[in-house]
């Protein structure tokens, strides 16, 4: 039988009846309410059921927005113009030349900058007519809860200029190195450089994604920014930023694997500064954790005292130095490379694998198109498109994962795949079975 009202209205009315919980909450702890103003809360710190009535308006209100524009605006909305504001706003750094609690004319900006002041303007304006920035009055800018935000973390600063500087030079180019390139996940994406199948020299992808054709190089992503302090420590802030929050928390790799059942050594591959493997000491102070990472990376880590964590300078490609240890993980760092490599890497450990090693990988896990919510699933593939523009590498889905390990080795034996309540990222199991 036909619903008697129309999806539009099913919208209004669920988001009418969910943000009125929202907003008696609100006024019951007599805390600030949303607002576009520079003094406007960064966060509602709802609680937990809330917060989840909070994701459901805005699903709902992103699909009610959708269908009330229409497939030609829904169209014309993806316009070339989103992110010059914001360009502009992280290349000559003007979250910090707009006073945080006052103001500036536009000439006194231009002045600062040395850019014309009409086009100063009519850029700002963009970024104002998208809540970045606020003109009071004619001719005068003031922060926004958004531009504050750049001004005040420097983790979202950073987020922001590697957006700008490096992702969309990166997506822009995308298609170009497709157009040449089309078999942009193959293990033939090197050049002068032995096949993947071997351990003999470590691949380097060439100009086969759209970074490596936008910054007119033939080294990967992160060689690219290793050899800039500066662009590297953005890249930094960025990550911090985007990895910040419950979905990214190391509490999922602590407190959702059986841990307590590993009594030996745990090797962390490619563990950046040791992170990961500290919160697991601190849990689990029986376990021997080895972290690897490049040497310059070891050279700049800081062991904890009390926590038996070690560092070791290892590349993932090469073969496993560290034999027989109980657990080998990879925590996010898989999806940054093409299939090819990431068999690779595990070929690499197979001389080190005792019989009932465990292999865990934690990562993203995609699931089926339209599966999810809308917004998340614009997130996800965003996401997904981000790896192929900076890497040719991906995100992978059930499926994906599971060949991953058979075309390593049929003696990888996949056991499963938990997502622990609230991570982003879920755990992988395999273990070797000679």
């Amino acid at each position: 039988m036909p619903s008697s009202s129309s999806r539009i209205a099913e919208l209004a009315a669920e988001i009418a009846q969910k943000t009125q919980l929202i907003d008696q909450h609100l006024a019951e702890k007599g805390l600030p309410y949303p607002s576009f103003d520079a003094a406007g809360p960064t966060d509602l710190n709802l609680p937990p059921d809330l917060e989840n009535v909070r994701v459901l308006v805005l699903q709902a209100t992103q699909e009610l927005n959708d269908l009330l524009q229409g497939p030609r605006d829904l169209l014309f909305n993806h316009h070339h113009n989103q992110l010059v504001p914001l360009k502009l706003i992280s290349h000559f750094d003007l979250a910090h030349k707009v006073p945080v609690d006052g103001e500036i004319t536009f000439a006194e900006l231009a002045s600062t900058t040395g850019i014309e002041q009409g086009a100063l303007a009519r850029i700002l304006r963009l970024g104002i007519a998208n809540r970045i920035f606020r003109e009071p009055r004619p001719g005068v800018i003031a922060h926004s809860a958004a531009s504050r935000q750049i001004a005040e973390d420097a983790a979202l600063a950073g987020w922001v200029g590697a957006n700008v500087d490096e992702m969309w030079p990166a997506a822009e180019k995308v298609v170009d190195a497709l157009k040449k390139w089309p078999q942009a996940a193959e293990p033939n994406q090197t050049v002068g450089k032995p096949s993947p199948d071997t351990c003999e020299d470590v691949p380097t992808l060439t100009t086969r994604q759209g970074f490596a054709v936008a910054n007119e190089t033939d080294k990967p992503f992160y060689a690219v920014l290793a050899q800039d302090p500066q662009r590297a420590k953005r890249f930094g802030q960025a990550m911090s930023f985007f990895t910040t929050g419950d979905g990214y928390s190391l509490r999922h790799l602590t407190d959702g694997y059986p841990w307590d059942t590993i009594s030996g050594t745990v090797v962390d591959l490619g563990g950046s500064h040791g992170n990961a493997a500290f919160a697991l000491a601190r849990k689990y102070p029986d376990l021997r954790l080895m972290v690897q990472e490049l040497p310059e990376v070891v050279a700049n880590a800081k062991p904890e005292e009390g926590l038996n964590v070690e560092f070791m300078a290892h590349d993932f490609f090469n073969e496993q130095p560290v034999k027989h240890a109980d657990v080998y993980y990879l925590r996010w760092t898989l999806h940054n490379w093409p299939d090819a490599y990431c068999v690779k890497i595990l070929r690499a450990l197979i001389p080190a694998l005792k019989k009932g090693a465990r292999i865990l990988v934690m990562d993203f896990v995609m699931p089926p198109p339209g599966l999810l919510p809308n917004d998340l699933d614009r997130k996800l593939r965003a996401m997904d498109l981000t790896m192929l523009e900076i890497a040719n590498a991906k995100e992978r889905d059930p499926e994906e994962w599971k060949g991953l390990f058979a075309e390593a080795d049929e003696r990888f034996i996949f056991k499963d795949i938990k997502q622990p309540p609230g991570s982003r990222l879920a755990i992988i199991e395999t273990t070797w079975e000679e």
